[in-house]
């Protein structure tokens, strides 16, 4: 039988042996009642002078004394009934009790397990951020490693490039125009997320810079500010990015320095932004083996020191070399 069952049976049988004590404590009472008026029976036949009377009180007592005999008959038999209900109630009291010792119990090893598993759980969490945070801190020094890598590799693809190219000598586009280090070509898409910046921190290094919202002005013409920009202009700065390559004018810029770089008149510097590796194959397979610096990477600051270790590199070169006819080295 289940608890609850035998919890209903407990209180049942409690109220059972509660009503057999009231009868058995009826019987008690009555049983009183009719010995003492059998007592006053018995005391008044004493005193009686007549035989009548003395018969009267005889009978009564009698009568009272059967009375009392029943009362205590019933008495002793709801005694009897109330004794095994409470052996019942007992025993079913012990059964409760173990049951309900048994239920403890199984809660208590229930939540002796929960804690148990829950400290496992907390400890194999724990385990599982160590070695999170330590794959993370791999991964960071792995990836710093990776740009350190890769940025010693830009460094000595372009001191190479440096050790190989004439010295730093730049010529006007027909004798004429104004001489700039830099040209830079991008897309106008490109302009206020990083173009701008990295112009504005070229000329606060002292670069001279090529620049479209500068050189071109109200009503002059597009290509032949271009075409001057690139005749007058040392180095030439390629902003590729997908905007880069979906535009006519940077890809006529782009072909232009192509052009003067294959025949030693300046030096294509590529800058891949918002771009992959599998993005510049995608876009132009040619240029994918260029070096080049990344935004994702290096930062505007970054470029600019870049650029200037190479403007310093190819000035030793032109202070080592005389200057030919037609050709002023850059003040």
């Amino acid at each position: 039988m289940s608890l609850s069952s035998d919890r209903s049976s407990l209180s049942r049988l409690n109220k059972e042996i509660a009503a057999l004590r009231a009868k058995e404590a009826t019987e008690v009472k009555k049983a009183a009642d009719a010995a003492r008026k059998s007592g006053a029976a018995l005391a008044s036949a004493r005193r009686a002078t007549s035989t009548s009377s003395v018969k009267s009180y005889t009978s009564t007592a009698q009568r009272e004394d059967g009375h009392a005999r029943a009362a205590q008959a019933n008495q002793s038999r709801y005694a009897e009934q109330a004794a095994a209900k409470i052996k019942s109630a007992t025993d079913l009291q012990n059964r409760i009790a173990k049951e309900e010792e048994r239920e403890r119990k199984k809660v208590q090893d229930a939540d002796d397990k929960r804690r148990r598993h829950d400290e496992s759980r907390r400890k194999s969490d724990e385990q599982r951020q160590r070695r999170a945070d330590q794959a993370s801190a791999a991964a960071a020094n792995a990836m710093r490693s990776r740009i350190a890598d890769l940025e010693a590799q830009v460094a000595a693809q372009l001191e190479a490039t440096a050790s190989a190219t004439s010295p730093f000598r730049l010529t006007s586009a027909n004798g004429s125009g104004e001489i700039h280090d830099v040209f830079v070509s991008h897309a106008w898409e490109d302009k206020a997320g990083f173009v701008d910046d990295l112009v504005t921190k070229m000329k606060d290094a002292g670069l001279k810079v090529w620049y479209d919202t500068d050189a071109i002005e109200w009503g002059g013409s597009i290509r032949q500010s271009i075409d001057a920009g690139l005749a007058g202009s040392y180095f030439g700065i390629a902003v590729f990015s997908p905007d880069f390559f979906a535009k006519p004018w940077p890809n006529y810029e782009l072909d232009g320095l192509l052009e003067r770089a294959v025949n030693g008149e300046a030096r294509l510097l590529p800058i891949w932004h918002r771009l992959s590796k599998d993005d510049i194959l995608a876009y132009a397979p040619s240029l994918a083996n260029r070096a080049a610096l990344n935004t994702g990477i290096s930062s505007a600051d970054d470029i600019v020191v870049e650029l200037i270790k190479l403007k310093d590199r190819y000035r030793a070169a032109a202070d080592d070399a005389e200057p030919s006819e037609n050709v002023r080295d850059e003040e």
